[in-house]
């Protein structure tokens, strides 16, 4: 005879594996959008308006955060912020694993060590602190906790402006040739598909932890996964470009990476975050 629990998992089972299967295939639909149409979009905009090396990896940055951006709002939409949040903290410790792997990759570690670069290493640092203490403590979820989480954002860019003056290193990146018609395209098509993939995530989190009582920590850390591929994209290209150092003192290829991960980690706590927060707000209550 089958127990309650097998029998759940037989009537349950499908509908688990099939929204396991459609929030898998969203987010790496929106994955592979940032990774060939907006963030090489964004590469083309660049070069053909001469932007500087930090300016076009905080942009980098802030693409590969659209996956979860689209995340966040599609969970507080269906009411189940809480994958919201843990794809957040999940996404920034991976991207933390991933861009430290994509340094030890190309043997640039020792670029780290640098004080130039101390300031966006702490507030990195801090972007994976304050998201996982938000998932583990009993967040009261206000729009006074979102004007925070906006304040701390709006500070970081303020102290980034502030210490990191514009450098005269260039990278290989900055020389190459853009097309902003060709970019402006690239672009708008990522668009269309992260925001129509978006829909069917949201979905489909939503019956993984509302119907089949999945938990909010296990779906937010399986997107989170599969979300950083992006970010680990962007890294190996940024290196890939620079790759012949004109010396030892060439950083071009960090500095640009190392913005592209805080710009990213920074504004899924910053900006994605609280956002998420007041669309739940608005929608729930």
């Amino acid at each position: 005879m089958f127990s309650p629990c097998m029998a759940t998992f037989f009537i349950n089972g499908p509908i688990m594996i099939m929204d396991l299967l459609v929030l898998s295939l969203s987010a790496a639909a929106i994955v592979a959008a940032v990774r060939y149409l907006l963030v090489p979009g964004i590469g083309q905009v660049c070069a053909a308006l001469k932007f500087s090396i930090k300016t076009r990896g905080q942009i980098i940055g802030y693409a590969t955060s659209i996956p979860e951006l689209t995340m966040v709002v599609a969970g507080a939409v269906a009411g189940v912020f809480d994958a919201g949040m843990w794809n957040i903290a999940a996404s920034n410790i991976v991207n933390w694993g991933l861009f430290l792997a994509t340094v030890l990759m190309f043997r640039q570690q020792l670029d780290l060590v640098r004080k130039h670069f101390i300031d966006e290493i702490v507030f990195g640092l801090m972007s994976v602190a304050v998201p996982l203490a938000l998932c583990l403590i009993t967040l009261k979820i206000s729009y006074w906790t979102a004007a925070g989480l906006f304040a701390l954002f709006a500070f970081y860019k303020y102290l980034d402006r502030v210490l990191n003056r514009p450098s005269p290193t260039t990278s290989a990146a900055a020389h190459a040739k853009g097309s902003l018609r060709r970019g402006s395209l690239s672009i708008l098509a990522g668009i269309v598909i992260v925001l129509a993939s978006g829909i069917f995530l949201g979905n489909s989190a939503n019956v993984l932890i509302k119907t089949l009582s999945v938990p909010a920590f296990a779906v937010g850390w399986l997107v989170g996964l599969i979300t950083s591929v992006c970010e680990f994209a962007s890294f190996i290209s940024i290196y890939q470009v620079n790759r012949r150092k004109d010396g030892p003192d060439y950083i071009a290829d960090t500095q640009e990476a190392l913005d592209a991960l805080v710009a990213s980690t920074i504004s899924n706590l910053g900006l994605i975050l609280p956002f998420g927060m007041i669309v739940y707000l608005i929608v729930q209550h």
